[in-house]
């Protein structure tokens, strides 16, 4: 017997006869799956193979079986970074999904490569929240903004929301034309121009005789998704019966919230990489439930198969050939010292000044500890890059102060020792050391550091004033300035560094954030490389941007 582990709560939401009433009688009930922010982890958890296999064994009982998914599937993990998404949609269209909405990261490989994507979907993208206003062809011009699934006599419709704050937590320049933004998902201070194009929308669908209405939405629901979170929205609109979320990648199996006529709509969330799948059930009594999968032992053998050759394929883009390099790249020592955590690298350089480009920031900065292979001369493919950043960490970009960045490359530089090895062994290593783009400075290491740590080896201060960091400058028009400890620069970096306080750098969590989760390191990576093309007379060594004294 197949085995489910699930968490289940059915929640009410037609509260009296004569509101159930007013749906159509369904002659069974109705069954829709829900996936979102998979992030291209097709065999993670339940996997995307088992819930192929549950969806068929409910089709098996009954006819009103939809699958759908809340956005975020694109981007997260190699099998889609290298091939732009390419594979993960071929894997979805064997899915057999019925609808998908877009979440901010479908954005992550420009506007040209999402136009593809759209077209090779077998099954509708909704997205009912898009403005345009360019002079050149509109990329989201293949999608709708409803959908209704017709099941016998009951019509169920489905509204795509996808989250304004997809401009800045993808790319901005990708919804540019020049200087002027094109792009606009109904983005204002309140939310009220969005809950008022979501009201229209509902409003349309109801025209065309929805018996229900549901919320495929890449919204959010915690407090740094306002004013777009999807509880904001269901309290400022009416007549939606179910948002089925994403964004936040919370786990939430079936809350109430009040909409703006105080009817209770459901809430629900499958976290992230397939940690959960949904099943939304319409019952024909007029009751709305919703389950949460957390494991299926069944597995569809033509999903598995599929998945397969999506990594057959990887493995030969992986040996896509970039350019000929006739010189190593370094991080290490040619004792195999890692000289990425205490010493500018050739290595380094080509990754800070990667984020840099991929982002497009002032000034870019990589942990060290980041930095993880050499690159040897000869074809550069994208497994070296690969190779170079194997942890998948997403970009990032804040704004910062000259101050901040100062404490920074203090806390990175708290172990840095005057050698970098001694006896064979390493000297002076720290994971948060950081390799920069855009600025250089000076460690001085005769000073003693100050850095204060908490018990948990968080930077919390310093003990004193005394500074190993000095002579500290930024990048500007071509030459070097100094640091202005007041101003405001926007910085590059990961989202470990910046905001998941990795290496115990807490530093830049105070920042303005500008992206919070951009392109996958990788992928910055190959961006880079492709625009040089030739690394003829570049990185062949260090440039002075890291001096140890």
């Amino acid at each position: 017997m197949k085995k489910f582990i699930s968490v289940l709560l059915i929640l009410l939401i037609c509260t009296s006869l004569s509101s159930c009433q007013m749906k159509k009688k369904q002659k069974e009930d109705i069954h829709i799956f829900f996936t979102s922010d998979v992030h291209c982890e097709v065999n993670e958890n339940v996997g995307l193979a088992s819930l192929k296999a549950l969806v068929d064994e409910r089709k098996a009982e009954s006819s009103y079986v939809a699958l759908v998914d809340c956005g975020d599937y694109l981007q997260g993990g190699t099998l889609g970074s290298l091939s732009k998404g390419e594979l993960i949609v071929s894997l979805m269209n064997e899915m057999g999904y019925d609808a998908v909405t877009i979440g901010n990261h479908e954005f992550d490989y420009g506007m040209d490569v999402l136009r593809d994507r759209i077209a090779e979907m077998e099954f509708p993208v909704i997205a009912s929240n898009v403005r345009y206003n360019g002079n050149k062809e509109n990329a989201l011009s293949g999608t709708v903004e409803y959908l209704i699934l017709e099941f016998d006599q009951t019509k169920v419709g489905l509204i795509g929301i996808l989250t304004p704050s997809s401009i800045t937590t993808s790319t901005p320049k990708f919804f540019m034309e020049g200087d002027e933004y094109v792009y606009d998902f109904y983005a204002d201070e309140t939310g009220d121009a969005l809950a008022e194009k979501i009201q229209k929308t509902v409003e349309e669908v109801k025209r065309q005789g929805a018996d229900y209405v549901i919320a495929l939405s890449h919204l959010g629901s915690d407090i740094y998704s306002e004013p777009f979170d999807s509880i904001t929205m269901i309290r400022k609109t009416r007549g939606i019966d179910v948002f089925l979320d994403g964004h936040s990648h919370s786990l939430i199996t079936a809350d109430l919230y009040p909409n703006a006529e105080n009817k209770d709509v459901l809430l629900s969330s499958v976290g992230t990489k397939l940690q959960e799948v949904g099943e939304l059930v319409l019952g024909k009594d007029g009751n709305i439930y919703a389950l949460h999968y957390t494991e299926y032992e069944g597995q569809d053998q033509a999903v598995l198969k599929k998945i397969d050759e999506a990594y057959v394929s990887l493995d030969e883009i992986l040996s896509e050939e970039i350019c000929e390099l006739d010189h190593d790249l370094h991080i290490a020592d040619e004792n195999g010292i890692r000289m990425s955590r205490s010493r500018e690298t050739t290595c380094g350089d080509f990754f800070a000044d990667a984020i840099r480009h991929e982002m497009g920031t002032d000034v870019a900065v990589i942990n060290g500890g980041a930095v993880r292979s050499n690159i040897e001369a000869g074809t550069l493919n994208f497994q070296d890059l690969l190779n170079v950043a194997p942890f998948q960490n997403a970009l990032a970009s804040v704004r910062v102060s000259g101050q901040m960045i100062l404490d920074a490359l203090e806390y990175g530089a708290k172990q840095t020792d005057y050698l970098y090895e001694f006896e064979g062994n390493a000297v002076g290593e720290f994971g948060a050391f950081l390799q920069v783009s855009g600025l250089k400075y000076t460690i001085d290491t005769s000073i003693e550091s100050a850095v204060l740590q908490d018990d948990n080896n968080m930077f919390i201060g310093f003990k004193n004033a005394n500074r190993r960091v000095k002579d500290v400058f930024i990048e500007k028009d071509g030459e070097y300035v100094p640091i202005d400890l007041d101003a405001m620069y926007t910085l590059g970096s990961t989202n470990y560094v910046l905001f998941n306080a990795g290496d115990g750098n807490t530093v830049f969590q105070d920042g303005e954030k500008i992206v919070e989760n951009g392109p996958v390191d990788i992928q910055g990576l190959i961006d880079y490389a492709k625009y040089l093309n030739d690394f003829s007379g570049l990185y062949t060594e260090t440039e002075g941007r890291i001096t140890i004294e």
